[in-house]
Order: structure tokens, then sequence, then C-alpha cells
């Protein structure tokens, strides 16, 4: 038997550290028992250098800071005699111990598991790449090898990057029935990573509803959901405002809903009393014909007055959001060169500011001298 002394480990603890801070793009190590072969420990390194660590055992993938992910590695490698397996999109080395003498070899014969570097389903550490390949294959971003396609990159991305963004409010859901509704859902690649994952993962009991007002979209939505087994998810073809949907709603989205569609979501959010509301804004074109007399502002060029007017919007649904209740943060889910109309605008019930937020949120349309549309939606 090869005992790992003190040299092995600082030599490990070097190849690790390297490996861990390595800007060659994704890699997985994984530490091989020496007495059987099998893997005890996988930890996957993605481009944007997060870490998750993975039980063979499990379907769980939990994101670790680097010094847990040195110190993990090696302890499975001391207790077990192990050996490091590097795994790159271009090989696969093993680095173990043979009569005590350190070696390292590129292993020929061994499946590779990474695809692509950025599109490897095991980017996504909240899903188990092997549980949602069904999902991700009904739903059309990936190939049946495993692949995310490559027009739908940026999809694949954005919807990860979204759910990233909203797991941690589902985890603190009460132990019920989670409502969520996706407003103009389009082809609904949301809300079924999200379904997926909220019933799949966390275990927690949900329904969807999406709404959209193409009927080839939704027909194809009801037959994913039918062919998985969906048995929570629901979508029907109707307007926003002509929806049928439950009078309890825990989760309300909506991305990319053109125009005052975007308006629509957020007053049904609040007629609802939605928990928690996240919508990304699409293209907006309503304040921009109501600001030409905007004090101080002076917008004789048309391409001012549009972006002024889509930032103007954007910060009055925000204040819109607080007034009826609500804490609200603004940011970008994705970078802008997967798309300009990256900015997301998530709300939760509750803000101890409510009164001070409608007093400014009056003067704030007083002082532009407009009249948003979604006032009159809520009342």
């Amino acid at each position: 038997m090869n005992e790992f002394t003190a040299s092995h480990e600082i030599y490990f603890r070097s190849i690790i550290q390297n490996s861990l801070n390595s800007d060659s793009g994704q890699l997985r190590l994984s530490v091989e028992s020496g007495s059987d072969g099998n893997i005890i420990l996988s930890l996957e390194i993605s481009e944007d250098s997060n870490i998750a660590i993975a039980n063979p055992e499990s379907e769980q993938m939990i994101q670790i800071s680097a010094e847990d992910a040195l110190e993990k590695t090696l302890a499975a490698l001391r207790d077990n005699n192990g050996a490091l397996l590097i795994e790159s999109t271009e090989n696969i080395q093993r680095v173990g111990l043979k009569n005590g003498a350190i070696t390292r070899e590129t292993i020929e014969d061994r499946p590779r598991v990474l695809k692509d570097p950025a599109w490897a389903v095991g980017k996504a550490v909240h899903l188990d790449p092997h549980q949602a390949a069904p999902l991700l294959k009904a739903i059309g971003l990936m190939t049946q090898d495993g692949e995310i396609k490559a027009p739908m990159r940026k999809k694949f991305k954005q919807v990860n990057h979204f759910l990233d963004l909203l797991k941690s409010s589902l985890k603190t859901q009460k132990k019920r029935t989670l409502i969520a509704v996706d407003l103009g859902c389009g082809k609904s690649y949301l809300s079924f990573v999200l379904f997926w994952y909220i019933t799949k993962v966390l275990k927690m009991p949900a329904r969807f509803y999406g709404v959209d007002i193409a009927q080839d979209r939704i027909d194809q939505c009801n037959e994913i959901a039918h062919k998985l087994n969906l048995k929570g998810m629901k979508f029907q073809c109707a307007s926003i405002s002509e929806a049928s949907l439950p009078s309890q709603v825990d989760l309300l989205i909506s991305l990319h809903a053109c125009d005052t569609a975007t308006d629509e979501a957020l007053a049904l959010g609040v007629t609802k009393n939605a928990r928690h509301i996240a919508v990304a804004p699409c293209c907006q074109h309503e304040l921009a014909k109501q600001i030409d007399g905007a004090p101080m502002y002076p917008l004789k060029h048309g391409l001012f007055k549009h972006r002024f007017a889509d930032l103007l919007t954007d910060m009055l649904r925000a204040l819109f959001l607080e007034a009826h209740g609500y804490s609200v943060t603004v940011g970008e889910f994705v970078s802008v060169e997967e798309t300009p109309k990256n900015l997301l605008i998530r709300a939760t019930k509750g803000n101890s500011q409510q009164k001070k937020r409608i007093e400014e949120y009056e003067a704030f349309k007083k002082y532009y001298n407009v009249y948003p549309m979604i006032d009159m939606l809520v009342q």
C-alpha cells in the first residue's frame, strides 16, 4: 500500500491549488479510491471560477470556497490513499502514487464527462446534469448527446442565472404548495427549469401557470408538460388581464414582456398580493410621448428621449412596487453582451418605508408630469 506522506501532501496541495486558480476554462477534479478505484469526491470548477462539490451518491451539488475545496480534496486523497483525476475539455490527467513515487499520466481510454467548456450542464450547479437531461432535451436546449445547442447558449445562461437569483427566495417558502405564474411565458424555458428545480431538487410541491397570447406556444408547452408528466404545470392562451389564475400567488415572473405588458404583470402581482415578483422589462414606449415638457430636460434628440424614457419607466416601476409595500432590488441578471435588455427588477412583500415611498412616487410623477398606465391597472 502507498503511504501518503507529508511530502506527497505538499505536492498534491500545489497541484490542487493550481487547478482551483486556473483560468484555462472548466475543470473537474475527482479523487479515485486507492482500494477499489471508485470516485469518492468530485469538484467542478466553472469558467467564472465558481467551485461546486458533489457526492457521487447525491443528486445535489453545493458551491464551496476554494479553501474548503482544497482541504476536502487533500483529506480524501490522504484518507483513501487515492489518486487525483484532473479533467479538462482536452484530456484527463491522473496523478497518483506507485511504490511511494508520484506518477502522472494521461488517461486515453477513460470516457470524457465534460462537453464544450461553457455549455456543459454541470456548469449549472443547482441542477444535476443527469437528472435534468430529459427536461433540457424536451424544451430544446440540449442535444441528445448532452450538449447545449449552439443557438440556445445565451438562453441557457439567462435561465440559469435567473434561477440563481431566485433560489434564495424559493428556499424561504413555507411548507405548502408554491403557486407560481409566468406572464408572457413564450416557450417557457424559465418556467420549466424553475418547476423542475423546485419539485425535483428542493423537493417542494408546486403549481405553475404559464400565460401567453400565442396559441402554438401554449400547445407546445402543454405537450412538453404532458410528455414529462409535470402534472403541476398548466398553460393557457390569454392576455395578462384576461388570464384565469389562482387568487393567491407566491411567485410572479415575467421575462421580456413587451412595452406595457410588463406593467400589466406588475399590476397583477400587486393585485394578487404576490410574495415575490421578478420582471425583466423589454421595449417601452409609453412615457416617451409624455416627457416633452419635462422640466430641466430639453430632450431634443429622439435617441436621448427614448433612452431617458426607458430609464424613467423602470424607475417608476420600482417606486410603484415600493409604494405598494414591496422591498425592491434592481440589477443586471446577465451581461449586456448576452442581451441589452438585461435589467431585472425583484420585489419581495414587506416595506417598512411604504408611506414615505408613496409620497416619493407621487412627487416623482408630478415632477416629470407623467401618468403611467400601471396606476390605472390597480384602481
